[in-house]
């Protein structure tokens, strides 16, 4: 968890994620990294100089029963108020749409109910649990299926819902994920989408997997070149400041 913190630490120093008089609405969506994320940032509230409030929310897609009382406990026991909020994402998407590619229209339901969740709640920002690898992920995809370079920002501000999107774990990689939630025993529960593991994400988790086959560090170099600022200022955080009033695309992470 210490390194999870530092990798915090280090995203929100240089995005300025988080500041004085923020309420920030964790969306959670009972996979690892959120809940995860749940604990790190609480654990962030308490040592970090800065004056935020946390709360926890989690969107019921209205796909499969999902026994939620674990997480409300584990909310509980750690100090986040937590809400389970239904929804008929699942419907719109599989039935009344009956989508061919549906993660897309699922992703952009999703991000809409939990932004207006969250300023329902008072919440100024929203906070998602994407590690490294969504970055990287993200990045290759945009690459071989649009054409272009991009990932999603590590903070953006939507001014159609007037929330401020943060990403504190993007440094985080995956692996570290893995070890705490299960050193944690965090209750994580099993994906209740039945294409879950058969999406394009998922063939380029494994591209990235195959590319660190070939080169052992592949991943950290790509990282770096997201990163690097000087050259390529795909996170330059002038621009990112800059446009806080644009609506940003991005393309969601699952955890």
């Amino acid at each position: 968890m210490k390194r999870i913190l530092g990798s915090i630490r280090r995203a929100d120093e240089k995005f300025r994620m988080i500041e004085d008089g923020d309420k920030i609405c964790i969306g959670v969506s009972g996979g690892k990294d959120s809940l995860l994320l749940m604990q790190a940032m609480k654990l962030y509230q308490r040592f970090s100089r800065t004056e935020f409030d946390v709360i926890a929310v989690m969107l019921d897609l209205g796909l499969k029963y999902q026994n939620t009382a674990p997480i409300r406990e584990y909310a509980e026991r750690i100090g986040i108020p937590f809400e389970v909020i239904p929804t008929e994402i699942g419907k719109v998407v599989f039935e009344y749409r009956a989508e061919r590619s549906p993660c897309a229209l699922c992703a952009k339901l999703r991000r809409g109910a939990l932004n207006n969740a969250a300023k329902q709640r008072g919440c100024n920002k929203v906070a998602l649990g994407h590690n490294r690898e969504d970055v990287l992920e993200t990045f290759l995809m945009s690459m071989l299926y649009e054409g272009r370079m991009n990932t999603f920002a590590p903070i953006t501000y939507l001014s159609r819902s007037d929330v401020t999107v943060i990403r504190p774990m993007i440094y985080v990689p995956e692996k570290y994920c893995l070890s705490v939630a299960k050193q944690m025993e965090l209750p994580v529960l099993p994906p209740n989408c039945d294409i879950a593991g058969n999406t394009k994400r998922e063939e380029a988790k494994e591209l990235i997997k195959y590319l660190c086959t070939i080169v052992p560090d592949a991943d950290i170099k790509m990282m770096h070149a997201i990163t690097n600022t000087e050259k390529y200022g795909l996170w330059d955080r002038m621009r990112l400041k800059q446009s806080r009033g644009e609506t940003v695309s991005e393309s969601d992470g699952e955890d």
